[in-house]
């Protein structure tokens, strides 16, 4: 049984996604061909700022976070303490 407030589930992040029916493998080969050309394509004409970019943000996952600030009434040094 469930209880009656129940804590929200954040939604599922979406991704990109491409459904395609089913494929032989002439078809799916084929279409791995494609997808290597656009995607080298694309290096060619964006690589440097992609380059760029990945650099950001493989440095933004490794920057360590802040710490959280202590919750109001809680975790507060004695000189704080008035009354």
């Amino acid at each position: 049984m469930k209880p009656a407030t129940s804590p929200r589930r954040r939604p599922p992040r979406r991704h990109a996604q491409i459904h395609l029916p089913p494929l032989d493998a002439g078809y799916a080969l084929t279409l791995a061909g494609i997808f290597e050309r656009a995607i080298a394509a694309l290096w060619r004409a964006h690589g440097d700022r992609m380059a760029e970019l990945l650099t950001m943000r493989d440095s933004a996952r490794r920057a360590p976070r802040p710490a959280r600030p202590a919750a109001r009434g809680r975790d507060l040094a004695d000189d704080d303490k008035l009354f």
